[in-house]
């Protein structure tokens, strides 16, 4: 009956056919809303990064085509010294990157996951302990920093708790500090992440399993599965959408992951805790301070980079939407 035509009414074309004239009146309304994150990106990430994207292929001297940075950041990963990178080594530098995201994303995460569940059941004390969780996103980084590196002081507490324990600390750890030694600096950033990744997606998780309706918890308790029970089979499947989502976000930031290392180290990396995202702000801070002048081998780094996160998000986004099936409710 579609394809008959009626004499009189003329067959509407194009993409809007489907549309009724009522319906039309949303589009500028929903084009308007489309239109601004559009203009966003075009302006604040497209045109600013066009010109970073450029410098990889351009010489400095002659501004020629060249795929000669490309070269240099293949070589930055089995050399040891290599010149461009100012005394760091890039593969303990993405070593050290991958390694924070593993402690936030594989170890913190599931357990910031459980814990928040319990909170969210209102088990016994759950109104402190959710006030506790939400701290670390109401204080700003550079008082957070503060107040970790004054904990790890020379005569803070952590120092003090070890010396009781027995742990044979390093002198420089004894007379300045756990973030002025190689043996412990990085370590302890792994731990401070560690405690900052449990909290970390709380409010995010806690919305989510707030949608679940209350009916398939009670329909769960009628048929008297337990606490764990109703944990990995009723509310993980329900909020896998936003797990799976939370995860590839993460992925995309596997090979840059920064842990606050500039306001830890006192803007220098060192010692032993430089990262990717601090080294490519070296690269360019030598570069605004005229130390180096190869704009090429930091836009290459970071193409190189985003190459190499590419398959890793879209391979993780696939595998997660492959564990469990959607669940609409």
């Amino acid at each position: 009956m579609e394809n008959v035509a009626i004499p009189g009414v003329k067959k509407k074309k194009g993409i809007f056919k489907h549309y009724s004239d009522f319906e039309k009146r949303d589009f500028l309304f929903i084009a308007l809303i489309i239109f601004i994150p559009v203009v966003q990106f075009a302006v604040f990430w497209f045109y600013v990064n066009l010109d970073s994207l450029t410098l990889a292929f351009r010489d400095n001297q002659t501004n020629a085509f060249t795929l000669r940075y490309f070269k240099e950041v293949l070589e930055a990963f089995t050399v040891e010294d290599h010149p461009l990178l100012g005394g760091f080594r890039l593969s303990e530098v993405i070593g050290r990157s991958v390694s924070l995201w593993a402690i936030a994303n594989l170890i913190a995460f599931p357990i910031g996951l459980c814990s928040t569940y319990v909170l969210f059941r209102k088990a016994i004390g759950h109104y402190v302990f959710r006030v506790i969780y939400m701290l670390p996103g109401l204080i700003g980084a550079v008082v957070w920093v503060a107040t970790v590196k004054q904990l790890a002081a020379f005569n803070g507490p952590v120092v003090a708790i070890l010396t009781d324990l027995g742990v044979d600390l390093p002198r420089m750890v004894l007379d300045q500090g756990m973030f002025y030694s190689e043996q412990t600096a990085f370590p302890f950033l792994l731990f401070m992440t560690f405690i900052l990744g449990i909290a970390g997606g709380s409010a995010v998780l806690t919305g989510a399993m707030a949608r679940i309706p209350q009916e398939i918890y009670e329909v769960g308790k009628l048929d008297g599965i337990g606490f764990w029970t109703e944990f990995f089979r009723i509310v993980i499947p329900c909020i896998w959408p936003t797990i799976s989502m939370t995860l590839t976000f993460s992925l995309c930031g596997i090979f840059t992951a920064d842990g606050n290392v500039f306001l830890y180290s006192n803007g220098t990396g060192k010692p032993g805790m430089s990262t990717t995202g601090y080294l490519l702000y070296k690269l360019v801070l030598d570069l605004r301070n005229g130390v180096s002048v190869n704009y090429g081998f930091p836009a290459a780094l970071g193409m190189v980079l985003t190459f190499m996160t590419l398959p890793i998000a879209l391979g993780g986004r696939y595998l997660l939407e492959k564990i469990t099936e959607p669940v609409e409710y």
